[in-house]
C-alpha cells in the first residue's frame, strides 16, 4: 500500500468535507438549503436554513451574529 504524507492526507479530509455536503443525496450529509434576511458588504445573508439530509421535513435556521474581525 502507498504511504501518504500528513499533508496530503489533511487535504484528503478536506476534499472529503467538500464531497459529502455537495452531494447530500448520497452522503446523507447536512447542507445549506436556503437563505433570507439582507445581504451583508461580504455577500452573506442574515439568515441560512440548513436541512439535516436529503428527504427529511426538518430545516434548521441560523442567524448571522457579528463577533467582530478573526483573532480578536
Amino acid at each position: 500500500m502507498k504511504e501518504i504524507t500528513d499533508e496530503e492526507y489533511e487535504l484528503f479530509e478536506k476534499l472529503k468535507k467538500i464531497w459529502f455536503h455537495e452531494k447530500p443525496e448520497w452522503s446523507r450529509s447536512f447542507f445549506i438549503c436556503g437563505s433570507g434576511g439582507e445581504i451583508d458588504k461580504h455577500d452573506l445573508p442574515e439568515i441560512i436554513l440548513v436541512c439535516p439530509h436529503m428527504g427529511i421535513n426538518t430545516t434548521a435556521i441560523y442567524r448571522k451574529e457579528k463577533v467582530g474581525r478573526s483573532g480578536m
